[in-house]
């Protein structure tokens, strides 16, 4: 096990509206058109009698012809982005709080009424619910006929994905203490689940009868422990961001430690192409680093805010800030070559889409607004 050390802190405190706005690169210049903006779509209540004063973080999707996305604030919508016109709209009470996940025709994704829905991609139409006591933040996933997620109370629940009927559980004791909101999207490699839990807990469950294989504590003693960002397998190593600030990859099947960093974890999930592995840090970095050994091949430091997940084309890696900066980087340096400033006191809290064959990228504001941009790759 290779363990790499550093002595930067984890900054906890997501810098939002009561920061003031921050520019390290006064004097960059867009270096070309490598994104330039669209249109824009604001969403709109489905009812009057909704509010909308709640942060939008969940992240579009697309799904054939249309962009699926959830506003906290007042429920799903599909959107045909050529024309920027809904094909159908869906009200939640409460919103949408998890972020969606898809399989063939079909959206999951869990309400801040407390309910799980499964919802048919072609109608809108509710295809079946699964009522729960509180609202569920991490986002299901779907492995054949099953269901998986993780509840805010740190239960993991397996559900019959056709029809949302119940099939077992596994409950976490809960945590006393500071913590994050948030909860672990489950990974299913092979006959095994693996969840993180708020207590710092890696636990590896079987499909089938929700049985625990092993468990391991990740977890440095620092003041946050939650295990709420997305695991990544990628050849044989599970990539794991923890609030602990460090960055685990483990073996696969054994679970034990490849190598660890203690200086760049977080709650967005990391992206590996080719040999780099791409990690958004909660101290305010972004990380291109060596997905073998650990080390870093280069970082970049955001103006201000925390990064989201990345996008990675064949020359650039593009992604967003908490605060009010959307950026795409050189990929094999990692230099700024383009960034969007959407205004003060603004930002983007959700994840990208990016649809690769038209070129075309999209991006929730944190107040509610769609943003659509013309990727150039030249």
């Amino acid at each position: 096990m290779i363990i790499l050390r550093s002595v930067s802190l984890l900054a906890f405190g997501l810098c939002l509206t009561s920061c003031a706005s921050r520019d390290i690169y006064p004097h960059f210049e867009n270096q070309g058109e490598v994104l330039s903006r669209k249109w824009t779509y604001s969403i709109e209540p489905i009812s009057s009698s909704l509010t909308t004063s709640s942060m939008e973080y969940v992240s579009p999707i697309l799904h054939e012809n249309t962009l699926v996305f959830g506003s906290s604030r007042f429920g799903l919508t599909a959107l045909y982005p050529k024309i920027q016109r809904a094909r159908w709209k869906l009200e939640i009470p409460n919103g949408v709080v998890s972020q969606i996940e898809t399989q063939k025709d079909q959206a999951f994704f869990t309400g801040g009424d407390g309910n799980v829905y499964a919802v048919s991609l072609e109608t809108g139409k509710v295809l079946w619910t699964y009522a729960l006591r509180n609202p569920v933040a991490s986002r299901p996933t779907v492995s054949g006929d099953d269901l998986f997620l993780v509840t805010s109370d740190d239960a993991l629940l397996s559900l019959e994905a056709k029809t949302g009927k119940w099939q077992w559980h596994y409950r976490r004791r809960n945590t006393s203490g500071p913590g994050i909101h948030g909860a672990s999207k489950p990974l299913v490699i092979g006959d095994a689940i693996w969840v993180g839990f708020a207590d710092g807990a890696l636990v590896a469950l079987s499909k089938k009868e929700g049985k625990v294989l092993w468990e391991k504590q990740l977890n440095n003693n620092k003041r946050f422990s939650n295990l709420n960002a997305e695991f990544v397998e990628s050849a044989g190593v599970v990539y794991i961001p923890a609030y602990d600030n460090a960055l685990y990859a483990l073996n696969a099947k054994t679970g034990n430690p490849v190598w660890v960093r203690d200086d760049l974890g977080g709650a967005n999930r990391v992206t590996v192409a080719g040999n780099t592995l791409y990690a958004p840090a909660s101290n305010g970095y972004l990380y291109a680093i060596d997905a073998k050994t650990g080390r870093d091949q280069w970082k970049f430091e955001l103006d201000q805010g925390i990064p989201s997940n990345v996008i990675v084309t064949e020359k650039h890696v593009i992604f967003a800030s908490s605060n009010e900066y959307l950026y795409a980087l050189d990929r094999s340096h990692g230099k700024l070559v383009y960034r969007f400033h959407i205004g003060y006191g603004s930002g983007f809290s959700g994840g990208l889409a990016f649809d690769a064959p038209k070129n075309a990228l999209y991006v929730m504001s944190r107040g509610g607004n769609l943003l659509s941009f013309k990727y150039q790759s030249k």
